[in-house]
C-alpha cells in the first residue's frame, strides 16, 4: 500500500449491461480511494449502481474498464484465482438480509467466515469477536432465535472474524428499529478502529451518517462527495 495506507483505489471504473432497448451504462468512469480507519457511505437511489459497485469492488463481477487497485495490488485484469485469494485475505461482506444459515447457531455462522476465507478454524479468535459485538451470551441459539439487531451483529462478526482489510456492507440497518442501528453504527465505528481495516457501506440510512468519515453519492455513473 502506499504511504498514506489507501486500502482501495478505483479509477475510470465502467460497468454496462444489456437490456432490451440496447446497453445501459451503470458505472461511468467512476473514481474513489478508501483509506485505512475510514467508514465511507454510499448513497444513491435505488438502480444507480451501489450493489453493482460493491460487487465490482469484492471480486464478485469484472468492470467492463478501469483499475480496482486492493491493498495495492491491480485485480481487474488479475486472473480468476488472484481476485480469489485477495477475496479471502482482504475482503468481508455483511449483506442487507444477513444470510444465515438457519440449521447452524450463532457461533457456527460465525465461523463460516473462516472456512470461506480458507483460513483455519480458531475457536479464540470467534469467541473474541462474538464478545466484542456483544453476543456471546447469544452464541449457542439459532437464527430464529435472535433478534433482528442480534442476527445482524452475528452477520458483523462472521464478515469481521476473518480480519479483512476492507468491510464492505450493503445496506446493512435497513430492516433494523432506531435503538439496534445506532448501536450497530457505533460498533462499526469502534470495530474499524479496533481491527485498523476500512468500511464501505452502501446505504439511504441517515442515522449513520454521524460515524461515517466520508459520504459520497452515487449519480450519473460516479461518485460525488
Amino acid at each position: 500500500m502506499s504511504a498514506v495506507q489507501n486500502i482501495l483505489r478505483l479509477k475510470t471504473v465502467e460497468k454496462s449491461f444489456r437490456e432490451p432497448a440496447g446497453m445501459l451504462r451503470v458505472l461511468d468512469g467512476l473514481n474513489l480511494t478508501i483509506s485505512v480507519g475510514e467508514i465511507v457511505l454510499l448513497q444513491g437511489p435505488s438502480g444507480s449502481g451501489k450493489t453493482t459497485l460493491l460487487q465490482i469492488i469484492g471480486c464478485l463481477s469484472r468492470a467492463d474498464a478501469g483499475e480496482i487497485e486492493l491493498a495495492g495490488k491491480e485485480l481487474n485484469a488479475a486472473s480468476d484465482a488472484e481476485r480469489t485469494a485477495a477475496r479471502q485475505k482482504h475482503l468481508g461482506f455483511a449483506f442487507q438480509h444477513f444470510h444465515l444459515l438457519d440449521a447452524l447457531t450463532a457461533r457456527e455462522n460465525v465461523e463460516l467466515g473462516l472456512h470461506f476465507k480458507r483460513q483455519p478454524q480458531n475457536a479464540g479468535r470467534v469467541n473474541e469477536v462474538l464478545e466484542r459485538l456483544g453476543i456471546a451470551r447469544k452464541a449457542d441459539k439459532l437464527p430464529r432465535d435472535l433478534s433482528g439487531g442480534e442476527k445482524q451483529r452475528v452477520a458483523l462478526a462472521r464478515a469481521l472474524v476473518g480480519k479483512p482489510s476492507l468491510l464492505l456492507a450493503d445496506e446493512p440497518t435497513s430492516q433494523l428499529d432506531s435503538h439496534s442501528a445506532e448501536a450497530v453504527a457505533d460498533l462499526v465505528r469502534k470495530l474499524v478502529l479496533e481491527f485498523n481495516c476500512a468500511a464501505l457501506i452502501a446505504t439511504h440510512d441517515s442515522r449513520l451518517h454521524p460515524v461515517a468519515d466520508r459520504i459520497c453519492n452515487l449519480k450519473e455513473g460516479r461518485i460525488y462527495d
